[in-house]
């Protein structure tokens, strides 16, 4: 008797872990069918003691992005913003070219017209409209809507930061929390199918260590990106105070020929 109750706990083991692995498939169900598909083989595996199987699928489970599968929710919305951002960051640059392309060519038609004039500021014949041939888009319009869009990639740069580094934190604490609790699932179930208990610790306290380590280079990451938003950032700033320095000089000018 004292022989045969090992192995019955053994084998209450192996059915409650199987049952932990099949409400974690039919929870995953909902989002990767094919993840859950893995995790209920797995489920199946535990239940009948299929040893090789059973190190063989909880080999093929990535913890991190189980955790993330089951934590986050995709918005459409903020995927959105992200893709805007990083389609209007061309934007200004586009803008500025253009505009002084149409400018060169306002600006030599005007001086074909009136050869005079070649001795006024090319940005005082740009504000100027060049004669009006160039309808809107005059200099200081021009760095207006610069500003404008500079203005609007820091709105949209600030809001996904506050999403990613401030509102998603406690998020990303559930993430972390939910992966630890996967890999100890995982290592668990591991352990079921392992006869030398030994094995098992020093399997444990490996994945303990690697897990502080990817969790040490995760933190690493995140601050190399946030000193590189801070730059760009800064970056932006200086660039909008120039054309917003060049914008009050040409309307200084425009008030003084006034």
């Amino acid at each position: 008797m004292r022989a045969i109750a090992p192995a019955d706990a053994r084998t209450t083991e192996r059915d409650r872990t199987a049952d932990q692995l099949a409400v974690l498939s039919s929870t995953v169900a909902q989002r990767d069918a094919a993840l859950a598909e893995l995790i209920g083989r797995l489920a199946s595996a535990v239940r009948e003691d299929r040893r090789e199987d059973v190190q063989g699928y909880a080999e093929a489970i990535d913890p991190r992005g189980l955790a993330e599968i089951l934590v986050f929710s995709r918005s459409a919305a903020w995927g959105f913003v992200e893709v805007a951002r990083n389609v209007l960051v061309f934007a200004p640059i586009a803008v500025t070219w253009a505009g002084l392309s149409i400018a060169t060519d306002a600006y030599a038609k005007l001086l074909t017209l009136q050869p005079d004039l070649v001795t006024r500021p090319f940005l005082l014949l740009w504000e100027q409209g060049f004669g009006g041939t160039i309808g809107f888009l005059r200099f200081s319009n021009l760095a207006l809507i610069d500003a404008s869009l500079i203005g609007l990639l820091i709105v949209l740069s600030l809001a996904i930061h506050y999403r990613a580094d401030v509102r998603d934190v406690a998020l990303r604490t559930r993430v972390l929390l939910k992966e630890s609790e996967i890999r100890g699932l995982l290592a668990h179930t591991v352990s079921l199918s392992t006869v030398d208990a030994d094995l098992v610790d020093s399997e444990l306290v490996d994945q303990m260590v690697a897990e502080e380590r990817r969790i040490y280079e995760r933190a690493m990451e995140r601050e190399q990106r946030l000193f590189e938003m801070e730059a760009a950032v800064q970056e932006m700033r200086a660039a909008a105070a120039e054309l917003s320095r060049a914008a009050q000089t040409i309307a200084g000018e425009r008030a003084r020929k006034g």
